[in-house]
């Protein structure tokens, strides 16, 4: 099995490391023009980084790749798995860029996902198998520009495929690149609303603007922002997720049990209790407004959530709010770059029944 990761921020280059540590061949294609550029420039000279895993007892090693290039062809052609670690904006700029030289057979995984396998199949017109995540196998960044730090595991990590038909058979063979990637959700769809970066980046940086501002990076999210208020707004939000869930199939869920089914092997711990302990493990931030923490997860996440809640009738007055102060406090339009049902789907009227046929076949 040899692997290619799309993506070389701190997502990318960690579970790079971690498959190379699995003795698997892998390698990493960089396809922006911007993040991290004297860092990946060191590393593609000699297409290794030095890695300290605190999920493995501090082990420090030197993760060798196959390569680490912005030579596409190559690094597409070398791969009987992608995987997309860039941000969800970046989904059809990689579509794109990659479309020329993928092959029937491969298999594309991205990392997140909200739906994009839809775009890729726009553009890629092959016999391709694709999975999404709703969030990483694990966490960490890249630490002052000289080595990649991996701080967070996830025990249990969800998978969805499409065509659903598909699903054991790359559940599979991710389950040999990951240990905790072996559960499988029912579509695309569900692992899009399972996505937790939906729910708490948003709410988390919109409820504490004025701190983040003033507290000039002396700011650390979960540890701060997610007060006894501000839960009951997570809370009404599930509501109406759930509702959406449910029209499609899927069972109820919500966000503290889903991230505590996560983030704990023990189940028995109240879903409170983890959600802190991990709170407690983040990592500091964000320290300004104008973050992906909205810019991606607004338009990419609320954007497509509010798009297929219309379709069913479902009430998304919570999460139209949400974008409509999230463009105010950034000065931007985010409604006008969502990633909407109708145009994955390339329709203006969508019903329920093309939304499953896009998300089972």
């Amino acid at each position: 099995m040899k692997i290619t990761v799309i993506g070389s921020g701190n997502s990318g280059l960690i579970h790079a490391a971690k498959l190379f540590e699995k003795g698997i061949e892998v390698g990493v294609l960089k396809t922006s023009d911007y993040g991290n550029m004297s860092f990946f420039n060191k590393i593609a000279e000699k297409n290794e980084y030095d890695v300290v895993d605190l999920t493995n007892g501090g082990k420090e090693y030197t993760a060798k790749m196959s390569f680490i290039t912005r030579d596409v062809k190559k690094a597409v052609e070398f791969a009987d798995i992608m995987f997309v670690m860039t941000t969800t904006s970046q989904h059809e700029d990689v579509a794109q860029l990659i479309a020329p030289y993928v092959r029937d057979g491969q298999i594309i995984v991205l990392v997140p996902g909200y739906m994009g396998s839809l775009i890729f199949k726009k553009y890629i017109h092959k016999d391709v198998i694709y999975g999404e995540c709703e969030t990483t196998a694990y966490n960490g960044r890249i630490v002052d520009g000289k080595f990649v730090r991996i701080t967070f595991y996830n025990p249990r990590n969800a998978v969805s495929v499409l065509p659903v038909s598909k699903g054991d058979y790359v559940i599979g063979l991710l389950s040999q690149c990951f240990d905790n990637t072996k559960y499988l959700r029912k579509n695309i769809l569900e692992s899009a609303l399972h996505n937790p970066n939906m729910i708490v980046h948003p709410i988390g940086l919109l409820f504490s603007a004025s701190r983040i501002e003033y507290s000039k990076g002396e700011f650390w999210m979960y540890r701060e922002a997610f007060t006894p208020s501000v839960i009951n707004v997570i809370k009404a939000f599930d509501v109406k997720k759930n509702e959406i869930l449910n029209a499609f199939g899927c069972d109820s869920l919500d966000y503290f049990e889903a991230a505590k089914w996560r983030n704990t092997d023990d189940l028995s711990i109240p879903a409170m209790d983890v959600f802190h302990s991990f709170a407690e493990s983040s990592n500091k931030g964000p320290s300004f407004i104008d973050h992906r923490y909205i810019n991606e997860d607004v338009p990419m996440g609320l954007g497509l959530y509010i798009s297929i809640g219309k379709v069913l009738g479902v009430d998304t007055s919570i999460q139209e709010a949400i974008m409509a102060l999230a463009s105010a406090l950034l000065n931007k339009d985010l409604k006008s770059k969502s990633r909407t049902i109708q145009y994955l789907l390339g329709k203006d009227n969508v019903t329920k029944e093309d939304i499953v046929k896009a998300i089972t076949e």
